[in-house]
């Protein structure tokens, strides 16, 4: 099991005069993210050389403050240890599938999204947190990736990787696709619905969530593969170790192929007699969070759970 637990190091304090736990920061922003992106860079940057941390920004984005001479990283030449996203969860995706080959490279998320559940920290808490962080308090935890493989015959037409979901879904919103779908080989059903999810416990607070799949806990080593809309409704979500390949196939009959979708970024067409086969990514991503995280706080924040009358 390539699975490592959530580790703290809130309770080590670094002490005066020696180096941050972190030397060289990059900065990845959201595009066109206006006044609030612009204010919290200029924060971001004011904490790291208060610091004494070498920063830079992507040498992609826009500058937000063009009155900073920014030094510039690029993810393909990647010489940065820290690596602090400014947007919402659709900018950590981006980032986490680009950066996923580099294990040793951690990854903060600032929310300037919406709910937040990778971009956890608060443009209003980043001068605490990252000054926290940066002195060696925060905790860590490893989250997995899928694969997934597009073959046509012989060929392969494409591969990708995804941090929350692999999804497989008609073409035509009108329109249910029908396929079938095995497990290491074995035929799980053939089914008719608008398409399936299949999610790492990162992803099953997205889209599988929305089609009713089950929340997976982040230290489960297992995969949720949740129908949407399925014709017949005793199609019920499936949760599976995260070994196993699992393997979707549109069927002869079904009008139209469909389309594979990674993080609901990438997009893929497919025909009948293709095979979408999705496995588990052989490196994982290092998440920093605030010392004292906790992924249960953060699902009743973010999911409303206690705003019930008593």
């Amino acid at each position: 099991m390539n699975r490592q637990p959530t580790r703290s190091t809130e309770d080590s304090d670094r002490p005066n005069g020696t180096k941050p736990a972190f030397s060289r920061l990059g900065i990845i922003i959201k595009p066109e993210g206006g006044p609030a992106l612009a204010e919290v860079y200029r924060n971001l940057v004011a904490i790291a050389e208060s610091k004494g941390v070498d920063w830079a920004l992507e040498d992609t984005a826009e500058n937000p403050d063009s009155d900073i001479d920014a030094k510039r990283f690029s993810r393909d030449r990647l010489d940065r240890d820290l690596i602090v996203v400014i947007g919402g969860d659709g900018t950590m995706l981006n980032a986490a599938r680009s950066l996923c080959q580099h294990e040793d490279v951690a990854i903060l998320g600032v929310n300037l999204g919406r709910l937040g559940f990778l971009a956890d920290v608060s443009p209003n808490d980043l001068d605490r947190h990252l000054s926290a962080i940066l002195d060696g308090r925060y905790s860590e935890e490893r989250r997995f990736l899928l694969q997934g493989s597009l073959m046509r015959n012989d060929t392969r037409i494409m591969e990708s990787v995804a941090l929350n979901d692999v999804t497989f879904k008609m073409r035509d919103p009108a329109r249910m696709v029908e396929f079938e779908m095995s497990i290491d080989g074995t035929l799980v059903n053939q089914q008719r619905s608008d398409g399936v999810v299949v999610c790492t416990p990162t992803g099953s607070t997205a889209y599988a969530l929305s089609a009713g799949g089950p929340l997976i806990a982040p230290d489960l080593h297992a995969v949720g593969i949740v129908s949407i809309c399925p014709h017949t409704l005793s199609y019920r979500p499936i949760v599976v170790d995260a070994r196993h390949l699992i393997e979707i196939r549109p069927v002869e009959g079904s009008r139209g192929g469909g389309v594979v979708s990674f993080d609901g970024q990438l997009n893929q067409p497919l025909k009948c007699g293709d095979v979408l086969a999705i496995s588990k990514f052989e490196h994982d991503i290092r998440l920093i969070h605030p010392a004292g995280h906790d992924h249960y706080s953060l699902l009743r924040d973010k999911l409303c759970w206690s705003e019930q009358a008593f």
